[in-house]
């Protein structure tokens, strides 16, 4: 009992011995090393403005206002400030030769990193005494062979409060602030990192909460670092769950992303940016299978009713990033996605199902000119490169609603090629393959449709019910062209086009209430069109260096056949073309004169050409010859014999460069030999060689 006595009295006498010791400590005495030690390793000046202190229970010390110098060139004179600093050791963990840190405090810390329009960057220090020795190979950088301490210091609780941190780049403008209120750090069970935070991110909320692995295994790297955290944004959630092999090279990335977000529109206006009115769901792996290399793959996200499935690949290795993606939807409504557009759309179907609401006026430009000569953001492609295949069951945009999409675009050394294809586009497909050199700026585009039913197409996006029913429409489009502009490159095209309408029904309503200044040239069609039946409408185009001349021009309705020709030049907008009505109905084909369409594409003029009005010669021979090759198109003239099926196929032969085929009441060649030449017959041998026939 006595020798029990006398050891407690001893540990007492110990105890407060070093209670007396800690307490007359001047650790204050200490502070020129510590400030020299630190401006020889960064070579900037360490300033702190108070006393330390130093505590018994908990051991610990304590330091307010110090200052941390910026760079030479830095916006303002310190790089940090801290208010107050606090680090509680374990005093028996110490005693053992190893540091434990139980509580570090940081409060008021204004923080500011910022790079010169040369790119330094106020982190990149220069000691003050360079050519320390490195420590030895597979030895902790905290760890030297004489200090005495193992290991990497053990922080248990770090609380941050009211710290500022500030980011300013020179060269790119970027800018960034974070005002973090909170962020404590506490170990918990197998020495995981329980973490929550609190800040404002440029104005913005954010929160965050979840673990982390410890410091050892942060800084050893010898396992994958876990990390599982949930962050919350004002209207929004999102997680990370996975690990990092190598976590302090942001190496070995093995994580799964997932976001919620209610409303888009909400969670953008926050962040200044505008999106639609859409709840999104997305779920994601990022792996890093190689240097700068990043893979997505389980891609599943849904955009309101849309959906998005696949994987991707980001490279940053090369000259230049590289993008690489598989997508698909079973539907995808773009529309969605886009910003509302309250106004009534050009020649929409009226509500009433009567004739369309007229067309709003284009805004012109102040030249008056269709196509722009703003440059072509073209350099843009060299910026990456990217590889794109996407399907879809169903696809919507505006004016288009389609089944069986799939395109794929390849972007390589700033040359883009697109190829779509449409499996059902209104009962009919197309697909097309398109070129767009941004270095050479050349474009090279064809596009071919096959049995689009126009009245389904354009009832069904909103467009008009011009055409009420049928109209199964071929196209054919093979163009070329070189600009920096689209003004460039309309004067530069190159290439043909045809386009096929088939039978169908016009509403007439329409013709009266879109064409009024043709109906009032050519008073009497009104009369001509009382029949909505349509036959065929054939356009074939050649275009030479921004020069569109129709080979075919036809649109037949039975009572009615309207050929044309001329030009359209495409580079200055100017419209020089005759449209020439006829009719089978011999009264009513001397009362339609030709109308001839000048002036500008944003601002055509209809006017009937005089000098046909004053011959009335359509009709007669010399009507034909008036309509030049163009002439075998028009039943109410040529051989007399033509019906509008006969009158379509001649068209559509003439728009594809083929031989005209004869009317069935045409005389043979032999036939034509035996019998006197009339001068309709010279005429129409001599317009066959026009033909090529």
């Amino acid at each position: 009992m006595r020798a029990l006595k006398w050891g407690l009295g001893i540990l007492a006498i110990l105890v407060a011995a070093v209670a007396i010791a800690v307490l007359t400590i001047d650790v204050n005495r200490f502070k020129p090393q510590i400030v020299a030690a630190i401006e020889d390793a960064t070579g900037r000046k360490l300033e702190i403005a108070q006393d330390m202190k130093l505590s018994l229970w908990p051991l610990g010390v304590g330091v307010k206002q110090v200052s941390f110098a910026n760079a030479a060139w830095g916006s303002r004179p310190q790089m940090a400030t801290i208010g107050e600093f606090t680090a509680q050791v374990d005093l028996f963990a110490l005693l053992g030769r190893q540091i434990k840190i139980d509580r570090l405090v940081l409060a008021d810390v204004d923080l500011l990193l910022e790079k010169n329009r040369q790119g330094q960057a106020n982190w990149e220090f220069q000691p003050a005494k360079p050519g320390a020795p490195a420590a030895a190979p597979g030895q902790s950088r905290t760890e030297s062979k004489d200090s005495g301490f193992s290991g990497l210091p053990v922080i248990s609780d770090v609380s941050l409060k009211n710290v500022k941190l500030a980011y300013r780049d020179a060269q790119s403008g970027a800018s960034n602030d974070v005002n973090l209120s909170e962020l404590s750090v506490k170990q918990g069970s197998g020495g995981l990192l329980a973490t929550r935070l609190a800040a404002v991110v440029d104005g913005n909320e954010i929160r965050a909460e979840g673990t982390l692995g410890s410091l050892d295994d942060l800084m050893a790297q010898t396992r994958p670092w876990p990390i599982k955290m949930a962050v919350t944004v004002p209207g929004a959630k999102a997680s990370i769950d996975g690990s990092i092999a190598q976590p302090m090279q942001a190496k070995g990335l093995a994580l799964k992303i997932a976001a919620d977000i209610p409303d888009l529109a909400a969670v953008a206006t926050k962040f200044g940016a505008a999106a639609p009115a859409l709840p999104v769901n997305l779920q994601a792996e990022l792996k890093d299978p190689g240097p700068q290399r990043y893979s997505l793959s389980g891609i599943a996200a849904k955009l309101g009713d849309s959906d998005l499935t696949g994987s991707g690949e980001i490279n940053l290795a090369g000259a230049r990033p590289a993008v690489k993606l598989d997508l698909a939807s079973k539907s995808f409504d773009a529309t969605k996605l886009m910003p509302k557009n309250n106004g009534a759309k050009p020649g929409a179907v009226s509500g009433s199902g009567g004739a369309p609401a007229p067309a709003a006026k284009s805004e012109a430009k102040s030249d008056g000119r269709l196509f722009s000569n703003d440059p072509l953001p073209l350099d843009g492609l060299n910026a990456v490169d990217a590889v794109l295949a996407y399907k879809a069951e169903r696809f919507k945009a505006p004016s288009l609603d389609v089944q069986g999409l799939a395109f794929d675009l390849v972007l390589k050394d700033g040359v883009l090629q697109l190829k779509p294809a449409i499996q059902q586009l209104a009962g009919g497909s197309l697909n097309g393959d398109i070129t767009l050199n941004g270095k050479s700026k050349v474009l090279i585009a064809k596009l071919n449709g096959k049995g689009i039913v126009l009245s389904d197409y354009l009832q069904k996006a909103d467009i008009t019910d011009v055409i009420r029913r049928g109209g199964a429409t071929d196209l054919a489009l093979d163009v070329s062209s070189q600009g920096a502009s689209l003004r460039q490159i309309m004067a530069g095209l190159n290439g043909k086009a045809v386009l096929k309408v088939g039978e169908g029904e016009l509403k007439e309503e329409y013709v009266r209430a879109t064409l009024p200044r043709l109906a009032d040239a050519v008073s009497v069609l009104g009369r001509a069109t009382a029949k909505t039946k349509l036959h065929c409408v054939v356009t074939g185009l050649d275009i030479k260096a921004g020069v569109v001349t129709p080979k075919a021009l036809l649109a037949e309705t039975g009572s009615l056949t309207v050929t044309g020709d001329g030009t359209i030049n495409l580079g200055t907008e100017q419209l020089d073309l005759r449209i020439i009505p006829s009719s089978r109905d011999t009264g009513l084909a001397a009362a339609l004169p030709p109308v001839r369409v000048r002036g500008m594409l944003l601002d055509p003029s209809f006017t009937p050409d005089p000098a046909a009005l004053a011959k009335s010669v359509i009709g007669t021979a010399a009507g034909i010859a008036a309509l030049g090759p163009l002439a075998l198109l028009s039943p109410a003239l040529g051989s007399g014999g033509d019906n509008a099926e006969t009158a379509c196929a001649k068209a559509t032969a003439l728009a594809e460069g083929r031989p005209v085929p004869q009317s069935s009441t045409q005389p043979s060649q032999q036939q034509q030999q035996q019998q006197a030449p009339s001068p309709l017959q010279d005429l129409r041998k001599g317009l066959g060689g026009l033909l090529g026939r």
